[in-house]
């Protein structure tokens, strides 16, 4: 179905019912975005209620409030220390979702034993991007075989004589169906996107699925620390967090509930060309590092490993991505030219080589 596959002894996915709801919280999410809709304003923020620390005020992730990381000046540890860190990731993580387009660079492993330990590791690189408003989708990918991704079919590199064949498989973004995103889900992971969230929602959508993560799964997503880090004269902040694998009656939910919380943003979460919550498994845990603009709110970088913390703690059978983000509004489209055997660029961003917990 393209969704996160279940595990076969049983603890993956199963079917599409969700679990248990939080049934002590009211749902103030959707209340209040209904209530603004009715109200009829025609800027209605995407506004809910978040227990930030120090405050109890609504607050409007699409359109944040100026403060500490807002200055002129450049940033300092004070200023850091005045900063949710929950509220940052979920500013950054609606500015992400609300992108129309994407355009990253893309690095992908399996050979977690020599990432982690510091080796050379043999890894899939990518370059590529859609506009979510037209479904233009393109990529330039090293996966064993040099690939290009162009006007719906994949081009695939003669290494002996630098020339370029078409292959008998589309890559054409489509929506046919009930589920219509299952097959252009596939399509993007892997080359696009990490299959943990998405992007070209609205801004109502963006925050439906966002507050249902909290919401619907309180002890689901937990952020770490915030840190500033300097990179070609500009300052991020590096926001770490962990989308957690839970126990259910018994059973592992990791990836689902950002599936299950998706079901949030309304009818378009059957349809939208990009589902979150399938990157791998179904019980996947993700730990993550994400380094943040603090003036625009968007990561420029991100590191995501990907591993069951039940079965293998160590993620020796794990999976790392790692992602530079171009926000450019490009979607790069390579064009399969004979004699031309360049490969596609891997991010510009060192690895930062993350450890499962405890390790």
């Amino acid at each position: 179905m393209g969704f996160a596959r279940a595990r076969e002894d049983g603890k993956g996915m199963g079917d599409m019912r969700r679990p248990p709801r939080n049934r002590g919280r009211a749902r103030p999410l959707v209340l209040l975005i209904a209530a603004l809709l009715v109200a009829g304003s025609t800027t209605a923020c995407s506004v809910w209620e978040r227990k930030v620390p120090g405050q109890a005020a609504p607050v409007d992730l699409v359109h944040p409030t100026a403060g500490p990381l807002d200055g002129a000046e450049s940033l300092t540890d004070a200023d850091l220390a005045k900063v949710s860190a929950g509220q940052l990731l979920d500013e950054s993580m609606v500015a992400l979702l609300t992108q129309p387009v994407l355009h990253v660079r893309m690095e992908t492993t399996a050979d977690l034993p020599l990432y982690m330990t510091g080796g050379d590791y043999r890894a899939a690189v990518s370059d590529g991007g859609i506009d979510f408003r037209t479904n233009d989708f393109a990529y330039h990918e090293l996966d064993g075989f040099n690939t290009i991704c162009e006007g719906g079919e994949i081009y695939l590199l003669d290494t002996i004589d630098a020339t370029w064949s078409e292959v008998d498989r589309s890559c054409a973004i489509s929506t046919d169906g009930v589920f219509g995103n299952a097959s252009s889900t596939l399509q993007i992971i892997g080359t696009v996107s990490d299959g943990v969230l998405t992007a070209g929602l609205t801004p109502d959508e963006a925050t439906a699925f966002v507050g249902a993560i909290h919401t619907e799964y309180p002890d689901y997503l937990g952020v770490g620390k915030l840190s500033l880090v300097e990179r070609d004269g500009r300052q991020y902040v590096r926001t770490p967090f962990v989308l957690r694998s839970l126990d259910r009656d018994g059973n592992q939910d990791g990836m689902m509930r950002l599936i299950w919380s998706f079901r949030e943003i309304g009818a378009r979460w059957k349809s939208h060309v990009l589902m979150p919550g399938n990157a791998g498994v179904a019980t996947n845990q993700v730990e993550a590092v994400y380094y943040v603009d603090p003036k625009t709110r968007l990561p420029v970088y991100t590191e995501s490993l990907f591993y069951d913390p039940v079965d293998d703690p160590g993620a020796e059978a794990g999976r790392v991505a790692r992602i530079e983000y171009f926000w450019d509004g490009v979607v790069p489209h390579a064009k399969p030219v004979t004699g031309d055997a360049s490969e596609p660029e891997p991010p510009s961003w060192p690895a930062e080589r993350i450890r499962p917990t405890g390790h």
